[in-house]
């Protein structure tokens, strides 16, 4: 017994899917790949989603090379006033016992950190904590042990002042640096965005319409988050007790960066 003919397809035929149905007019791209059975009219065809896996790739490979690729990188950025001020701070000992240096420097932190929560509006956490033997070549090895203590603040001089009396009590410094808060840097990476977002739209634009190209989508679409460019942090070595050390925040760069692919293709007259 021959095999059953199937009546042709119309211009307006439904293929029905065994998850659903679509439609496809002729002369239209084929949809996506699929498997299971495929019924047209009251008719059984087995072979058409093996002949739309074969088609596709074929159209969408033809459809690529008639595309330009234009890959851009767009930069918007704002300066700001350095609000958030970073003091470390350290407890420093030497001697010949290892373990009277660690005591020192426990009752000296102790009563460092028992200062320094008096005061208000001042984040206060330790750092580090190190002991190690150094064996100089003309002496006798000694035991060198620090602790460091870590002020942050958007109240500059509370915290200037907090370092200064540290420092009268002992401790030396090891830097000072103003940064920029995260609620400052989060503030301003929604503006950011949208700004790079535009700018990089407008460039695709004059760059297609230079091209005589039309823009078709974005392909591909990278967002960086807002960031600074840090700059280095003084150092300071020991110092005598002194009056309150001094800074100026000045200020920092934050910057937004956007990659993006976009498809080009020749303009329609």
């Amino acid at each position: 017994m021959g095999a059953p003919t199937l009546p042709p397809l119309s211009a307006h035929a439904r293929v029905r899917l065994s998850g659903g149905a679509s439609e496809m007019r002729q002369g239209s791209l084929p949809p996506p790949c699929f498997t299971g059975r495929a019924e047209v009219g009251a008719g059984t065809l087995l072979a058409i989603g093996l002949t739309l896996c074969m088609a596709s790739p074929a159209l969408a490979q033809a459809t690529d090379q008639q595309m330009t690729v234009l890959h851009l990188s767009q930069t918007a950025a704002r300066s700001v006033l350095r609000d958030l001020l970073r003091i470390e701070l350290r407890v420093e000992e030497t001697g010949a016992d290892s373990l009277a240096i660690q005591s020192a420097i426990n009752r000296r932190m102790a009563a460092a950190l028992d200062r320094a929560r008096q005061v208000q509006g001042v984040r206060v956490e330790t750092g580090s904590y190190g002991v190690g033997e150094e064996r100089p070549q003309n002496g006798p090895s000694r035991w060198r042990g620090t602790q460091s203590l870590i002020l942050t603040s958007t109240n500059s001089d509370a915290a200037l002042k907090l370092a200064g009396a540290l420092q009268s009590g002992g401790l030396l410094m090891s830097s000072l640096a103003y940064e920029v808060s995260p609620e400052t840097l989060r503030g301003a990476e929604e503006d950011l965005t949208a700004e790079a977002l535009a700018a990089l739209d407008r460039r695709a634009g004059s760059i297609a319409e230079r091209m005589h190209l039309a823009m078709l989508r974005y392909r591909d679409l990278h967002v960086g988050n807002a960031e600074t460019g840090g700059r280095p942090a003084p150092r300071f070595g020991a110092m005598a007790a002194m009056a309150a050390p001094v800074a100026e925040p000045g200020e920092a760069v934050i910057r937004v960066t956007i990659e993006a692919e976009l498809l080009l293709a020749t303009a329609r007259p």
